[in-house]
């Protein structure tokens, strides 16, 4: 995990140490298998009383199984997940009424300009796919691979 205001700077932080110390954590990393489970029980164990998680990047990076015990257990105060895994989660999920749980549908990162923008992009998109041209912005297989 990337620390960025840090006492020491800008540092990677690959086993949550920053959980010990933070009164929030953002999760902004891909989903690969490097990172799946990153804040497990482990990391959660070690938190600071209360910590609020928040998860803008990919469900797999949490074990969602862990966070729910050290949220009942009151060891971490609050989570705020815009990302889950499986998205959505099922009917009855503990998250859905946990009351130190915050859902957001996966769009923590749209604005309304971005929202236009993304609109418009598929327009384009969909006329380029209805002419037989290549379409903007693809996502090869190499960055695929790693998760992004």
């Amino acid at each position: 995990m990337r620390t960025v205001l840090s006492q020491w700077g800008d540092t990677l932080d690959a086993d949550l140490r920053a959980c010990r110390r933070a009164d929030h954590v953002v999760l902004a990393a891909p989903g690969t298998p490097q990172t799946r489970h990153i804040v497990d029980a482990a990391a959660l164990a070690h938190a600071r009383p209360g910590l609020h998680l928040v998860n803008v990047a990919r469900g797999s990076l949490v074990d969602q199984d862990a966070l729910l015990a050290a949220l009942d257990a009151g060891r971490i105060d609050s989570a705020s997940l815009d990302v889950t895994e499986p998205e959505p989660l099922p009917a009855g999920h503990p998250f859905y009424t946990h009351p130190r749980v915050r859902l957001s549908p996966h769009t923590s990162a749209i604005s309304p300009a971005q929202q236009t923008a993304l609109v418009d992009k598929f327009v384009r998109n969909l006329a380029r796919f209805d002419a037989g041209e290549r379409l903007e912005d693809l996502l090869d297989a190499q960055r695929r691979a790693r998760g992004y």
